[in-house]
């Protein structure tokens, strides 16, 4: 097909025939002539051309942080015996992925080999498809140009933001279950216990140690020695009535970046973990690098659901009927509820320890001042209701960093003291 340039030539050469031919000026006839047959031999010249040529694209990586370049890499090939023109580039990126899609090969001899590379940058978790890719040819002059489809499309995924966190407080120097360093609580009898703990509700009450209760003025229960199992469960809540915001800054972003975060923590504490969201199944129990990519991978593309605002109570039930002598259950919420904390509380009786990531909704959301500090003391009443179960929480706004907040959080000595995050502030 004529380029712009093209069917310019064209309408120019077509009116200097008509003016030569009603001025009878013979030689602007002719010039008007030879003008349209370039046209026509250009457009011949592009569509008659053969090129025998083998194109491939590479992306590297194709896993990579949010923010981190992806090279993607053409290189052509001419496998035909006929020299190949000026060759046009055109790669298809998707919305809001960053870099030139247009580029020029100089033309390739037979036998010849060309190679460029462009660099992507992702601004946010997905995954992200490149292509299809096109070639075009055109004429020396610029006049014809043909245009087809030399390759489909090709994916990377942009994993979350991982933050370092601290390992957890009793990781032990052994990992074997016949010599773990974390203790279940069990109903054995007899006088040797591991540690002591205070009452929670649903403990057997003839484990209270009374001589520590009489010392403290509340009830302490014995803790018998039995190995935990050095498994963790991450629970992400991936119901829309849970989250708020738009974007990179919105609760759910931000609870993604934590479960990764701790998937992290797990994978290089050794743990065997599981992930699973509210209304997505997850993935099964496993450890080591490949089971931390398949985490990061479904991170990347997890969604919202916006059906069924009671998944997540039923996740946790599930969590807590098939969890057994497990170390470690991690909620990672938007706004906590007093319904959520109950579910917890019965948590915690097969988990050592629970824990509880939260991005309330109106830390993250424009209301008022009034409607943020009602917010506030929700949130503040429900952690009270999980701290009497002994059940930590890490309340964070849009600017605080998980990090802070959970390695405080798990040096802290007593059992169910919050780690608060900015307050919103009055305006």
């Amino acid at each position: 097909m004529p380029t712009a340039r093209g069917w310019l030539v064209a309408v120019i050469s077509i009116a200097l025939m008509v003016a030569g031919r009603l001025f009878g000026t013979g030689a602007v006839e002719q010039l008007g002539f030879a003008m349209l047959a370039l046209v026509f031999v250009a457009v011949g010249v592009v569509r008659l051309g053969r090129h025998d040529l083998s194109v491939e694209r590479r992306l590297s990586p194709v896993r990579v942080p949010a923010t981190q370049p992806v090279t993607s890499e053409i290189r052509i090939s001419n496998e035909g015996k006929g020299s190949a023109p000026l060759l046009l580039l055109e790669d298809r990126l998707p919305p809001g992925l960053s870099g030139s899609t247009r580029l020029a090969v100089r033309g390739v001899e037979p036998g010849g080999t060309r190679a460029t590379s462009i660099s992507l940058r992702a601004p946010k978790r997905g995954r992200y498809d490149v292509g299809p890719l096109q070639i075009s040819f055109i004429d020396p002059f610029g006049l014809a140009r043909v245009r087809w489809r030399a390759l489909g499309s090709s994916s990377f995924l942009v994993h979350p933001a991982v933050e370092p966190l601290s390992p957890p407080r009793d990781q032990g120097e052994h990992r074997s279950l016949a010599s773990a360093a974390r203790k279940q609580p069990t109903g054995t009898q007899g006088e040797d216990f591991y540690t002591l703990r205070e009452y929670v509700e649903g403990d057997d009450l003839r484990k209270i140690h009374w001589s520590s209760t009489a010392k403290r003025n509340r009830y302490m229960i014995r803790q018998e020695e039995t190995p935990w199992h050095t498994r963790a469960t991450i629970v992400l809540d991936d119901r829309a009535v849970a989250h708020a915001g738009l974007g990179h800054s919105s609760t759910f972003e931000r609870t993604v970046e934590a479960a990764a975060s701790l998937a992290d923590l797990y994978q290089r504490s050794g743990y065997s973990w599981r992930l699973a969201g509210a209304h997505h199944a997850g993935l099964p129990p496993g450890k080591g690098s490949d089971h931390l990519n398949r985490c990061l991978d479904l991170l990347a593309v997890l969604e919202l659901s916006k059906y069924d605002d009671a998944a997540l109570i039923r996740r946790l039930v599930e969590v807590e009927s098939t969890g057994g002598a497990e170390a470690a259950l991690v909620l990672v919420t938007g706004s906590l509820d007093s319904e959520m904390a109950m579910a917890l509380t019965r948590c915690r009786r097969s988990f050592r320890q629970v824990t509880v990531v939260s991005f309330p909704k109106h830390r993250f959301s424009d209301h008022g001042t009034k409607a943020r500090w009602e917010g506030e003391a929700r949130t503040v009443e429900v952690t009270r209701l999980l701290a009497r179960s002994s059940i930590r929480a890490v309340v964070a706004g849009p600017d605080d960093s998980l990090a802070s907040g959970w390695n405080a959080t798990s040096q802290m000595r007593s059992e169910g003291e919050a780690q608060w995050g900015r307050k919103p502030e009055l305006v």
